[in-house]
């Protein structure tokens, strides 16, 4: 693979990468390795490491498929249900199969979540990370 699981370059990590460059398809797609990128990039900026979604979630299974695939035989990739690790008894039912694959999925990323919006303890403010930060002066008047 030329991309890190977290989608950076080999050799900077600091260079992050998301969207069609690295193999999904859609607008949904795109924008979740755009803010997943994103927020991994605040991370490293600040001195932690990157944190990849479970692989029992959508965003998480692509970022395995698009980091592990064959390159001989890779193709983009939209979201699936067929990407997602199977559930650990068979369903025969596919409307139930799916509904239980959500589940799994809205749990395992509602727990993501709750850790990515923990900051750690010694990461310093976002204002740090880029020298000469100033912020934003308030609107003068709302529009009429």
């Amino acid at each position: 693979a030329t991309l890190t699981s977290h989608l950076s370059a080999q050799d900077d990590e600091r260079l992050l990468f998301a969207g069609q460059l690295v193999g999904v398809e859609g607008y949904t797609e795109s924008l979740g390795t755009g803010l997943l990128a994103g927020h991994n990039l605040a991370r490293i900026l600040g001195g932690e490491g990157p944190l990849l979604p479970p692989s029992d979630t959508m965003l998480g299974a692509l970022l395995r498929y698009v980091h592990a695939a064959d390159p001989a035989h890779f193709q983009p990739m939209n979201a699936n249900f067929g990407l997602l690790p199977p559930l650990e008894q068979r369903v025969r039912d596919k409307l139930k199969k799916k509904r239980l694959l959500a589940e799994r999925a809205l749990a395992a990323m509602g727990e993501f979540a709750a850790r990515i919006r923990r900051p750690h303890p010694d990461s310093p403010s976002p204002r740090r990370w880029v020298r000469g930060w100033q912020p934003r002066s308030p609107a003068i008047s709302p529009r009429s």
